[in-house]
């Protein structure tokens, strides 16, 4: 059997290579053999369709989440249904119903979930101690860890003098626009998922909250890379997901900490996931099952979990432990909190991801570059 992932280095390879080693030990009683087959980054998604296509995809492979209706409708994704109902091994209760809601459609399971991540607040401990404030993890403990409280401690943490900035984030739909319409309370699709639903009173007390941020300067200047300055320091705040975590281990020289995401109208992260699918022209389904049940089995993916770049897609207790440990951050469990009121990553049956988030995000960028006003952010979008 063999089965692909986009590793992002060296030892992410090295963690799947083991994976392999792990899955072959396993399964020798079984007679079944699993062969790594690492994708290349540039192209990755592109060339598993056209592999598809030709008949020589591999059996298993790793997508992001909202690839899905995108690999579905090629009719080459395996449904697994028939094999879980047959299997009294296997608890699909073990993983978090909301992303298995997800890979359900029509009454088939197109996949499993490798990984998940929640997006939090990094925060730089340092700085908010010597600005004498309390820290987003401290007013989380007390229920009042919300977006003006974000707003108050962005002001007090920047200073153009010493180039310093209250908060930062990537432009782009997770932390930005993502974040900020569904906290207020707005949708980016109408209730069917069937269109655009940004010109609502919500998404505009949204955009108008964000651009503030622009406006005010409470943000790094649009060329400036947040991400590194974070690292460097002279960021207080900044939204990611976990993938984040193992920079700012290795990069950063301050006392640090995560905490959830600032509640606005309404408490909302967001949750990103990947499912590993089987090809539907496997020569030996029942054999790629068991493959694909180690890939995904607790120990599997804690292992991944300990690099530090996501969080075990499983709620059984010892994929949670495993998660737990792998330290820092100390409040591993924010990442955790999260994913019960998150919204999802989500393959978009009714469209095109791709187009409907490159429309929306050139109507964001108009309006943080004073071309387009946020109250007609959305209006711009969904036209």
């Amino acid at each position: 059997i063999r089965w692909r992932t986009r590793p992002g280095d060296a030892a992410e390879q090295k963690v799947y290579e083991e994976l392999n080693a792990l899955v072959n030990t396993q399964l020798a009683s079984k007679n079944i053999k699993a062969s790594y087959d690492p994708g290349a980054n540039q192209g990755y998604f592109e060339k598993i369709k056209t592999e598809l296509a030709a008949g020589n995809a591999p059996d298993i492979f790793w997508i992001g989440g909202v690839e899905l209706a995108d690999f579905v409708a090629t009719g080459q994704i395996l449904d697994l249904k028939p094999l879980i109902d047959k299997d009294s091994s296997f608890k699909i209760d073990d993983f978090y119903g909301n992303v298995i809601g997800e890979l359900t459609r029509d009454g088939k399971i197109y996949g499993l979930p490798r990984d998940i991540s929640t997006m939090v607040t990094y925060y730089n401990e340092d700085l908010f101690k010597a600005a004498g404030l309390k820290t987003p993890k401290e007013l989380a403990a007390a229920g009042q860890w919300n977006q003006q409280a974000m707003l108050d401690a962005a002001k007090k943490l920047s200073d153009a003098s010493k180039q310093q900035y209250g908060l930062g984030f990537g432009n782009w739909w997770g932390p930005a626009w993502g974040y900020f319409i569904n906290s207020s309370g707005g949708s980016l699709y109408t209730a069917d998922k069937t269109g655009c639903g940004l010109t609502t009173p919500e998404v505009t007390a949204a955009a108008t909250l964000a651009n503030s941020l622009y406006a005010d300067k409470l943000l790094p200047p649009g060329d400036a890379d947040s991400e590194a300055l974070f690292s460097a320091g002279k960021v207080g705040m900044y939204f990611n997901g976990r993938w984040f975590t193992p920079g700012v281990r290795t990069n950063a020289k301050f006392a640090w900490d995560v905490a959830p995401m600032p509640e606005g109208k309404v408490k909302s992260t967001w949750l990103f996931w990947g499912p590993y699918l089987v090809n539907a022209k496997v020569a030996n389904s029942d054999a790629a099952w068991e493959v694909l049940k180690v890939l995904t089995s607790a120990e599997a993916t804690g292992k991944v979990a300990a690099l530090g770049s996501n969080i075990p897609p499983r709620k059984d207790q010892a994929a949670v432990d495993a998660f737990l440990k792998a330290a820092p951050p100390a409040n591993n469990q924010a990442f955790l909190d999260g994913t019960s009121y998150a919204a999802l990553e989500a393959p978009l049956w009714a469209g095109s991801w791709a187009d409907y988030s490159g429309a929306v995000q050139k109507a964001w960028d108009q309006m943080i570059a004073g071309q387009v006003k946020p109250e007609d952010f959305g209006k711009t979008a969904c036209e």
